[in-house]
């Protein structure tokens, strides 16, 4: 998609098809290895949206003092992976 940026739903999409596509069993080995590569890609540009999604959400449970606090949203808790021990204080 030169041009634009693809959005984490579109590539989500695209990695399910692939997954449609590979559980078929009809693809040769070439063909199989494109898709496999492709869903790399797909795989990293989720990745990528997910950590940015993630950084978003630590600066909005950022403490008055300027410290992150760890809060639980639904049944995800939420940490910056450079944290060091927590505090419920």
């Amino acid at each position: 998609m030169a041009g634009k940026k693809m959005s984490f739903e579109e590539a989500l999409g695209e990695m399910e098809q692939i997954v449609e596509l590979m559980e078929r069993d009809d693809l040769t080995l070439s063909d199989s290895l494109s898709h496999f590569e492709r869903g790399v890609t797909l795989m990293r540009i989720c990745d990528t949206h997910l950590k940015t999604a993630e950084g978003k959400l630590t600066e909005l449970t950022k403490g008055e003092n300027g410290e992150f606090i760890e809060k639980a949203i639904g049944n995800i808790s939420v940490a910056s992976e450079n944290s060091g021990e927590s505090d419920d204080e």
